[in-house]
């Protein structure tokens, strides 16, 4: 590891500014407000037109330097070192915060750029740590932070000869590097189709319709119209995140993970372990069937539940928003590589289910292979739910009253916290048990095996990346 990597370093002198900028123009606003002539207003005199104009500039450069200037102590007493084992960040003037986070406890790093940082060619950096947690650079040039980023991921895979070497990001648009195989790219008429045909937009845009022509039916469209607004709004913000943050959406692989690229004026650039992935879930609504398209959300340890139809800058567990068959083979590929889940034998459940779930029990069906459990059902709206065996935390066997009644019962496998729920209902009894019981023996072995193959450390320890894979710790 170079010696320049273990001295403290501090963020982009710009970093003040860039964080700073929506206060600042929020002060302005507010000033300007002021400033404005109300010509209902019978004391002319008053507020801050009376003052000398003298006064007003001095005052406005005043606070614009003392936000400067906090701003500035900030920037100037947070630090961040790499050592041999860890990454520390420290932080305050007044009470120090050191943070600590261990290499072997980094589960991603991803690279943000928000729109006024990608003007000055900065980002972010954002470790997630497991629970939801994650810790933060603001901000790095682009290609500082990129190499860091590298760097952190391979510490994070074990690889203790890894040096903090020049970036290879060729892309300041899509965070491309040349060794990068990119697996699948949405490209703009389909993402804004998925859009136009999903149930949120539709639903959204069917209150403001249905308002706007009764307002105009009752004479009444210059009280609805102003009451409109704040859904109008709602679009807007549900356009940007939707399309503007999934704008050039790209999944590739990096040599160390998946890495999830998108963004049209905020770019966000999420590194995806494989090994950390646990479960798939893949969609289809009932308007995306005529054009083939689905969407695959993931399970990720330590991402916790995400809103499955939000796309913040933060780790999300999207996959990828809309995608033909082909792509989705492509993902599935990258995602759970040498598994083909259209090959797992497929068995229905019991015909007298249909007495609890008559709308769609022709339709249930599950399986397992060596290296997977598959659920599907729906003829409305489709899902499938993939989950290898080694990623299984529990399997749960429930019983309601009627199902007793008619021996039916349902198999619950446990993950980590996400969009994937595998869950089947209404089998027979009988077999539900039985499934249970196969069901540890297979995610047993298949957590055996792996950490067999995993690769040891210096110390000749397995390097596991995945937490859920630990053994347990032995009993004081």
């Amino acid at each position: 590891m170079p010696n320049d990597v273990a001295k403290e370093q501090r963020p982009h002198p710009a970093t003040p500014l860039i964080r700073g900028w929506i206060v600042l123009l929020a002060i302005l606003v507010v000033i300007g407000r002021e400033l404005i002539p109300k010509g209902g207003d019978d004391d002319p005199g008053k507020g801050l037109l009376s003052l000398p104009l003298v006064w007003l500039l001095s005052g406005l450069g005043a606070i614009v330097v003392l936000a400067a200037l906090g701003s500035f102590v900030s920037w100037w007493f947070t630090k961040y070192v790499i050592d041999a084992n860890e990454l520390r960040i420290e932080t305050g003037m007044m009470t120090k915060r050191s943070r600590r986070v261990g290499f072997n406890r980094i589960q991603s790093v991803d690279l943000v750029q928000p729109f006024a940082a990608r003007l000055f060619s900065l980002a972010e950096l954002r470790i997630e740590t497991g629970g939801g947690e994650s810790v933060k650079i603001h901000y790095l040039p682009r290609q500082d932070a990129a190499r860091l980023r590298d760097y952190l991921l391979a510490r994070a895979h074990g690889d203790h000869t890894a040096e903090v070497t020049t970036a290879s990001t060729a892309s300041a648009l899509t965070d491309a590097a040349h060794t990068d195989k990119v697996i699948v790219t949405i490209n703009p008429p389909q993402l804004i189709g998925a859009f136009l045909l999903s149930g949120e937009f539709l639903l959204t845009l069917l209150f403001p319709l249905v308002a706007l022509v009764l307002s105009v039916v009752f004479h009444v469209w210059f009280i609805a119209i102003p009451a409109l607004l704040p859904v109008i709004l709602g679009i807007g913000g549900l356009i940007s995140r939707r399309v503007i943050s999934q704008f050039n959406y790209q999944l590739a692989d990096t040599g160390h993970g998946l890495r999830i690229t998108r963004g049209l004026t905020n770019l966000t650039s999420q590194s995806l372990p494989v090994d950390r992935i646990q479960g798939v879930r893949i969609r289809q609504s009932a308007l995306w069937r005529p054009f083939g398209w689905w969407r695959v959300d993931v399970d990720v340890v330590g991402y916790g539940h995400q809103d499955q139809n939000s796309n913040r800058s933060e780790a999300s567990s999207m996959l990828l928003p809309v995608a033909s068959a082909e792509q989705v083979r492509l993902a599935l590929a990258g995602c759970l590589p040498g598994i083909d889940p259209d090959a797992v034998p497929l068995t229905t459940i019991p015909r007298r289910a249909r007495w609890l779930q008559w709308w769609n029990f022709w339709t249930v069906r599950y399986g397992v292979d060596a290296a997977v459990a598959v659920h599907e059902l729906g003829w409305l709206a489709r899902r499938r739910d993939i989950v290898p065996h080694a990623k299984t935390q529990s399997v749960r066997v429930t019983r309601g009253p009627l199902q007793r009644r008619l021996g039916l019962a349902s198999v619950h496998l446990d993950t980590a916290k996400g969009p994937v729920d595998w869950a089947v209902d209404h089998l027979d009894g009988t077999t539900a048990r039985e499934f249970a019981a196969e069901q540890m023996d297979r995610a047993r072995a298949a957590r055996a095996a792996l950490r067999r193959d995993a690769s040891p450390d210096p110390a000749g320890n397995p390097v596991l990346s995945d937490p859920t894979l630990e053994p347990p710790a032995p009993c004081a």
